[in-house]
């Protein structure tokens, strides 16, 4: 999938899709800009089996940096089922956490971070930019 970025290029897509970037050294995973696809579900997929893959990869470390300007209803049910499928690798070992952040004067963005938050058991810091 070309949506995928590692942390030696860039490429540009539709603003429909957020941009994740790969930063290996710091096992660090960067999702960041729009979600706003009709259809979130592929791309969804995609991405679980790409971190899953850095999980294993990082040594069963992984950090997460959402960095959402906007995401759309239908995205943060997909993001959320990614999120609860991810935590679940760390059952046995590993560490998983999650990094949420948002504007402060953007109440959405914090809610759904909020929410997400709720029902996740692994690390998961809102962090006011």
């Amino acid at each position: 999938m070309g949506w995928f970025v590692s942390s030696k290029g860039k490429t540009s897509i539709a603003c429909e899709f957020p941009n994740v970037i790969v930063r290996e050294r710091l096992k660090k995973v960067e999702i960041q800009g729009f979600s706003r696809m009709t259809v979130p579900q592929f791309f969804y997929e995609e991405l679980y089996k790409k971190l899953e893959s850095c999980f294993y990869n990082f040594r069963y470390t992984l950090i997460i940096d959402c960095r959402f300007e906007y995401i759309n209803t239908t995205s943060a049910k997909w993001l959320h089922i990614l999120l609860k499928s991810l935590q679940e690798l760390t059952r046995e070992k590993g560490m998983i956490e999650i990094n949420w952040y948002f504007e402060s004067d953007d109440e959405t963005i914090l809610e759904t971070g909020e929410l997400l938050k709720t029902t996740l058991y692994i690390p998961f810091h809102l962090r006011e930019i």
